[in-house]
């Protein structure tokens, strides 16, 4: 059975836009794809920045008693309480290591924001 040249016309677009449609749903499920795939990367980077972050502060508060704790109390314990000669050193050395950790923090974030601009602007 021959199509008449009208038919084949009708069914050459018929095709074209299956093919068509078909072509934009695979297109726009990559595309899903691609967005929860990196989404999920974003989400994975947040929680180990936040494990990290919670880390790094255990970290320093662990160093800060130690080192506060070293200076400031005697090795021998005269007292059940803290003298305020203690109390004192202890307040300065805590205050002394926040501002230094601060310090240092910012720091390291120019430097950081300084590499990153050097890499931008490196040629490739």
């Amino acid at each position: 059975m021959q199509l008449s040249k009208h038919a084949k016309i009708g069914v050459g677009w018929a095709v074209c836009t299956v093919v068509g449609i078909y072509s934009f749903y695979l297109s726009k499920t990559t595309i899903d794809k691609r967005r929860y795939d990196s989404m999920k990367v974003r989400e994975r980077m947040r929680e180990s920045n936040s494990e990290l972050e919670i880390e790094m502060m255990a970290d320093m508060y662990n160093r800060l008693t130690a080192a506060c704790h070293k200076k400031c109390i005697p090795p021998v314990y005269n007292d059940a309480e803290i003298a305020k000669g203690e109390a004192v050193c202890i307040d300065r050395c805590v205050a002394k290591f926040l501002d230094i950790h601060e310090r240092i923090g910012k720091k390291l974030g120019q430097l950081s924001m300084q590499d990153e601009a050097l890499l931008k602007n490196a040629p490739k």
